[in-house]
C-alpha cells in the first residue's frame, strides 16, 4: 500500500511539473508574465463583443428614406447621405447674420444635418435646436450658436431625452443658459403681436397638423395684418404668412425671447 501511494505521488508531481515547465516556456515566449498580461488585455479590448452595433446601424437609412419620402426638399440631404458626420466647433456663420434679423436654418442643412441628435440625425430629430439656434443667432448675434453646437448642449445638459425627442426645458431654462430670456406665453393673439411687435421671436411647439404628424418646433418671426410669419426648420414652403386661426389649435405651448441686458 506505501509504494502505490508513493508511485501515485511522484505521478503527480511529475505532471506538475511539466504543466510548470509548459506555463514558464509560455510566458517567457510573450516577453514575461507583465508582456503577457499586456497582450491579453490587447486582446480582450480589440475583441468585438456579441450583440454590439455601431451607431449607423440604428436605422438611419430607413428614417431618411421616410423623411424624403414626406418631405422632397429635404431630398437631395437623403441622397447625399454618406455616414454619421461630427461636428464642426470652428463653424461661425456670423458673416451670415443681419443685425435685429432672425436667420432662417433647415435642421437638413449639410453642415450639421449628418451630426447625430438623440436616436438619429439632426436632419431629420433636431428640429427643437435649430429652431432655438435661430432665435439666439439672431438676437446674440453669436454666430457660433449653429443647430450642432445647440443639439450638443442640449445632450450634454440633458435636455435630448432618449425615446421621447427634446425636452420642453431646452426652451425655457436651456435658453437661459445660451445667453436668452425667455418668457412662457399664454396662447392668445394679442399677446403674441405684443411681443413680436416688440422683437421677441417666438418658438412653438405644434402637434399634429399643417406641419407634423407627432411634434415639431416652429419660429414666429414678425406679425402682420395678415398673420404671423413662420419660420420652419424642416420645410422652406412653409415659411410664409399664417393665420392665428390656421395654428392656434396646432400650438401646445410657445415661449417668446429677448436678450437679458435689454
Amino acid at each position: 500500500m506505501r509504494n502505490t501511494q508513493t508511485r501515485s505521488s511522484l505521478n503527480w508531481l511529475a505532471i506538475l511539473l511539466l504543466f510548470a515547465a509548459l506555463a514558464y516556456i509560455i510566458v517567457s515566449s510573450f516577453g514575461g508574465v507583465g508582456v503577457l498580461k499586456d497582450t491579453l488585455k490587447r486582446l480582450f479590448d480589440d475583441y468585438e463583443k456579441p450583440g454590439e452595433t455601431e451607431p449607423d446601424d440604428r436605422g438611419i437609412q430607413e428614417a431618411l428614406n421616410e423623411l424624403s419620402g414626406k418631405n422632397p426638399e429635404a431630398s437631395a440631404y437623403v441622397n447625399n447621405y454618406a455616414g454619421i458626420e461630427d461636428y464642426d466647433f470652428e463653424l461661425d456663420l456670423s458673416s451670415e447674420l443681419t443685425a435685429g434679423t432672425i436667420p432662417y436654418f433647415t435642421q437638413w442643412d449639410s453642415r450639421w444635418g449628418y451630426c447625430l441628435y438623440g436616436e438619429g440625425l439632426i436632419g431629420y430629430t433636431g428640429c427643437g435646436p435649430t429652431a432655438l439656434s435661430m432665435v439666439a443667432m439672431g438676437l446674440t448675434g453669436d454666430g457660433t450658436l449653429t443647430p450642432a453646437y445647440v443639439a450638443d448642449f442640449a445632450t450634454r445638459d440633458g435636455y435630448c431625452v432618449p425615446g421621447s425627442g427634446t425636452a420642453w426645458l431646452l426652451f425655457s431654462e436651456g435658453a437661459e443658459k445660451l445667453g436668452l430670456h425667455a418668457k412662457e406665453l399664454p396662447l392668445w393673439e394679442p399677446t403674441m403681436r405684443e411681443e413680436l411687435e416688440k422683437g421677441h421671436p417666438i418658438i412653438c411647439i405644434m402637434g399634429p397638423g399643417h406641419f407634423t404628424e407627432t411634434g415639431h418646433y416652429i419660429v414666429l418671426t414678425s406679425c402682420d395684418a395678415e398673420g404671423f410669419h413662420v419660420y420652419d426648420p424642416n420645410r422652406p414652403s412653409n415659411c410664409k404668412t399664417w393665420s392665428y386661426a390656421d395654428i392656434s389649435n396646432e400650438i401646445k405651448n410657445l415661449w417668446a425671447y429677448s436678450v437679458e441686458d435689454e
